[in-house]
């Protein structure tokens, strides 16, 4: 096909366009009218029904999707209606016959510049591992993906990432709404990606309720496995605060040991220990560790272990202590105990007089986890953080908490 006919083609592919779908609009500048506003709202009934439902209201028995399923019917029969509902069709809902008037092949064919290029190799982006998947990421939220053909000037830069987060010196953070920002790394369903350009602009949409700024337009966004995407920036916004982290700056890091002088008066420690029980109920309870303090020796401490209930009335083998300097002794305990309470495992034991004794220091976290919480216990940060059990992972909250 010659330079002319593609042209000539192109052309009738525009001129066919009843409804304006390839058409590109400036941002609106002005409210809309409030019989489009009454039709938007309307309409974002619909959406949020498949938001909550994940699939358009259908005819039945229900009356208020009964409701829903008519107006969404009559909607897609008024091109007009469509052609003003388009922008704030996040779901693809307004799609039907009438709209499908030019052959999908026809245009795939006769496109020059690649704009039209699928995207099925990059449906392993939402490939999840160790992470549970949300079940109200939306469909929109992964659209728009393909092959990132200029990935290697972002490769380098990804696994600087992933080594500060190994090493500590990132860490995931909560996010919240506004934390969307050109040059910053994020974290969504278990994969890092990079806000690499952010076309939204603010507009003035016009609601019942009075008039409201937000921004709209679309994104680009790297992913870590090679992919990018052009995901709306409000779309973005809803997947990560559904499923994903902001991923912090670099943390600072102290030079060297921390000095202790005649001043500083040691408290005692913090210690863990684990069962050597061979009681299957327990043996079979993965990374479960007794987070304790003392102001004594450790090694004293569980000399009679096989004797205390709160050590289940069995051996205990030390696996971590930290010595502990000018602390509060209360603080300390209640603050590491508080921290791991979502893993918590209490037991019911009996002593070798038969009295029933409930100890409440046993966790099923891993020992790398306690070991990162300790000195933000002793250092009184503690409190910014939660720990995250699906993860497994230490979570710094957000700036609002």
């Amino acid at each position: 096909m010659d330079e002319k006919t593609k042209k000539d083609k192109l052309s009738e592919i525009f001129e066919s366009d009843l409804l304006g779908l390839l058409a590109v609009n400036e941002p609106k500048t002005a409210p809309v009218s409030p019989q489009d506003s009454r039709l938007i709202d309307s309409f974002q009934e619909i959406s949020d029904f498949y938001e909550t439902n994940q699939r358009c209201p259908e005819l039945g028995d229900d009356i208020g999707e009964y409701r829903l399923a008519s107006r969404l019917a009559a909607i897609k029969k008024d091109p007009k209606k469509v052609k003003i509902l388009l922008p704030y069709d996040y779901y693809n809902l307004l799609e039907s016959e009438e709209t499908k008037s030019v052959s999908v092949e026809e245009l795939i064919r006769d496109d020059p510049l690649g704009l039209l290029d699928g995207d099925d190799e990059a449906d392993s982006i939402y490939t999840l591992s160790h992470v549970k998947p949300s079940e109200r990421l939306r469909p929109d939220y992964i659209a728009h993906r393909k092959v990132c053909k200029d990935f290697d000037l972002y490769e380098e830069a990804f696994q600087r990432i992933h080594d500060d987060l190994e090493y500590g010196r990132r860490r995931l953070v909560e996010f919240k709404e506004g934390d969307l920002h050109e040059g910053c790394y994020y974290v969504l369903r278990g994969v890092v990606l990079y806000l690499e350009q952010n076309l939204a602009v603010k507009q003035e949409i016009e609601y019942k309720s009075g008039a409201k700024i937000r921004r709209e337009g679309r994104t680009r966004c790297i992913f870590d496995n090679g992919t990018e995407s052009s995901m709306l920036y409000r779309s973005l916004g809803k997947a990560l605060k559904l499923d994903g982290f902001c991923i912090s700056d670099l943390i600072e890091q102290t030079d060297g040991p921390v000095s202790i002088d005649s001043s500083d008066v040691q408290n005692g420690y913090i210690y863990v220990v684990r069962s050597l029980s061979r009681a299957p109920q327990i043996r079979s309870i993965r990374n479960l560790y007794k987070i304790g303090y003392c102001s004594g020796d450790v090694t004293m401490r569980i000399k009679n272990a096989v004797h205390e209930p709160t050590y289940l009335m069995s051996d205990v083998e030390i696996v971590l202590t930290a010595r502990c300097y000018n602390l509060d002794v209360p603080y300390l305990e209640a603050s590491i105990h508080s921290f791991f309470s979502n893993v918590n495992i209490y037991f019911e034991v009996r002593d070798d007089e038969g009295i029933m004794h409930y100890p409440k220091e046993w966790f099923t976290v891993p020992l790398n986890i306690i070991e990162e919480a300790i000195p933000l216990v002793v250092d009184k940060r503690i409190d910014s953080y939660r720990y995250d059990k699906n993860l497994q992972m230490i979570i710094q909250k957000g700036t609002s908490e």
